[in-house]
């Protein structure tokens, strides 16, 4: 195939189509194949959400220092796990009107609640654990109220079970 073929043929499959979320493989000899796919979703839960992890997952480790030596190790391991439960991952990734943040703020604080008498040190309190999640605000935060409460009995439910078979079991 001459090179103003291809060009020709190129110009031809790529006609219409919309190149801005776009990944195009193209390889015009032997063997040809030829892939388009638009990367453009309706769902943006999915086209956020390893984006909206890494953000709730940098949330929790600023709480690092305050967990417990037994459990440092698999801190991170932990509420990745949390973070897959259906019952958790229907919610987390909705911030309703929250400001400044792309996840539910508040269900993370109250999961950080159900699991801080096992998981972080004795002296973790709402007061200390806002001043490490919200360093500008501290205990001004509106997150320390929710340091203070359980989530729904639902996703308390799931977060306890999933938590005594894999770490408190």
């Amino acid at each position: 195939m001459t090179n103003q073929e291809k060009k020709e043929l190129m110009t031809g499959l790529l006609q219409g189509a919309n190149l801005e979320h776009a990944q195009i493989n193209l390889i015009l000899e032997k063997g040809a194949t030829i892939s388009y796919s638009n990367n453009q979703t309706n769902n943006k839960t999915t086209s956020n959400s390893h984006h909206t992890k890494d953000a709730i997952m940098d949330y929790v480790g600023r709480l690092k220092p305050m967990v417990r030596d037994s459990y440092i190790d698999c801190y991170d391991q932990l509420w990745m796990g949390i973070l897959e439960l259906e019952e958790v991952k229907t919610h987390v990734y909705d911030s309703g009107k929250q400001q400044d943040t792309t996840f539910n703020r508040n269900l993370v604080a109250q999961i950080i609640h159900q699991m801080a008498a096992t998981v972080f040190v004795p002296t973790a309190n709402t007061v200390n654990m806002a001043q490490y999640l919200e360093p500008s605000k501290g205990g001004d935060h509106p997150v320390r109220q929710k340091l203070g409460e359980s989530p729904e009995n639902k996703i308390k439910k799931s977060v306890d079970k999933y938590l005594k078979q894999h770490f408190f079991g």
